[in-house]
């Protein structure tokens, strides 16, 4: 055994006699009464208990995780923390390769740059921790909770993702990345180790990944393109592909859905040179001529086909930097459509605001108050001097108020009765 094997078995076996004294602290101080003890606890996975000034009660008593596991760029392969509480540890560039860490507290763990392949992770809890640069190729995260965790830059080749809990962030991660595996990476994607009822299926390629064994119960297929994919071998029900095709399939499409489409090859006496072909070997020249049954035609499908497999005429496999622009590319036009969908929709909002103003202003004009209608039909005011003199004019006889033209009608008919 090399130096650095037996510091790295020492530093196991000491964060192991930490972790078992900070648990023994624990159940010590969770027991303690009020007369046994006049200190307060503060507890991790490797610190031991520490005592605080001052009395407290049994239950004003509180417990908190600090981040003090260092554990960067250790060599921890094939180890064993289950159940253990690792709660903000630093696993950073790690090889915890084949590491058993089922039911672990490892919320908030940074786990950046880490090999954690084959790791056994099921059920454990990694909320909030950082995966960025890991490498998962069959990591087990059977019934893990992996809600906030950021799926950039992430290998889950093989990796098991059935059963977890994660929520809406995270999931939009997820989503993308499964996307992007089947787009450009689908040798990478296996369908039967994720939970498929969480992703929406119709914005996945499935037409270059393996359907072999994949199970879709439960799944919603809506605007799902299931022309042209193997759905042979997948557990698929009728109700699923009517779904999918927004109509009930005839019974003559049924059979060709479910239909394999690797088709065997025809039984029969051909000229076969795609072994030379594929091997790069040299031969010798072949007399077709005395070749009974053979044609111009099919030599032709022949040579076309072998161009075909040899990689003639087709494009050729594209590299990192153009998938990373292809990437960048779609997500620009993304962002430009939502962006033109939103001054669409405040360009709507602002024409229903004026439109509104307006026809408030025609309401206004149209309906005049009432109080407003009487003062203007009101009869407008004497000025001082002229209704003085109209008051002038009047004269009282008997207590009755007689103006000066009905006084004149008055005398003139008592002067002519009296002539």
């Amino acid at each position: 055994m090399t130096d650095d094997q037996e510091t790295d078995k020492k530093d196991l076996e000491v964060l192991k006699q930490k972790i078992q004294n900070s648990k023994i602290a624990y159940e010590r101080s969770a027991g303690a009464t009020e007369n046994e003890s006049d200190m307060t606890f503060e507890w991790s996975a490797v610190s031991a208990t520490k005592p605080n000034p001052g009395l407290k009660k049994p239950e004003e008593r509180f417990y908190t995780s600090q981040p003090k596991i260092e554990f960067s760029g250790k060599k921890l392969e094939d180890g064993n923390f289950a159940g253990e509480n690792l709660e903000n540890a630093n696993f950073s560039c790690a090889d915890l390769s084949g590491t058993d860490l089922s039911g672990s507290n490892l919320r908030g763990v940074d786990f950046s740059g880490s090999n954690l392949s084959g790791a056994n992770l099921s059920g454990a809890d990694l909320t909030g921790a950082v995966l960025s640069g890991a490498v998962l190729k069959n990591t087990n995260f059977t019934g893990a909770n992996l809600s906030g965790i950021k799926f950039e830059d992430i290998d889950i080749e093989d990796a098991i993702l059935l059963d977890i809990k994660i929520d809406d962030w995270a999931l939009e991660d997820f989503q993308a990345l499964i996307e992007f595996l089947a787009k450009y990476y689908p040798h990478k994607l296996k369908l039967t180790l994720l939970n498929l009822t969480l992703l929406d299926l119709s914005r996945i390629d499935l037409s270059k990944v393996d359907l072999r064994g994949v199970d879709f119960t439960g799944c919603d297929l809506t605007g799902v393109d299931l022309w042209g994919l193997d759905l042979s071998q997948c557990i698929i029900t009728p109700e699923q592909i009517a779904q999918a095709l927004g109509r009930v399939p005839t019974p003559a499409e049924m059979k060709m859905l479910l239909a394999p489409k690797n088709k065997a090859k025809k039984k029969g006496w051909n000229v076969d040179f795609e072994d030379f072909f594929n091997n790069r070997k040299e031969f010798g020249v072949i007399d077709t001529t005395k070749m009974k049954g053979t044609k111009i035609s099919d030599m032709m499908k022949m040579g076309q086909k072998l161009m075909k497999k040899m990689g003639y005429g087709q494009a050729p496999e594209p590299t990192d930097a153009e998938i990373i622009a292809e990437i960048q590319k779609e997500k620009s036009e993304k962002e430009k459509s939502h962006n033109a969908e939103l001054r669409e929709v405040i360009e709507a909002r602002k024409r229903e605001a004026l439109e509104q103003m307006k026809q408030e202003k025609e309401k206004k004009r149209e309906y005049v108050s009432e109080p407003a209608r009487e003062e203007k039909t009101a009869e407008p005011e004497l000025p001082v001097q002229k209704r003085e003199v109209k008051e002038k004019k009047k004269v009282h006889i008997h207590g009755k108020e007689f103006d000066a033209a009905t006084l004149g009608r008055i005398k003139s008919s008592m002067s002519n009765h009296r002539s």
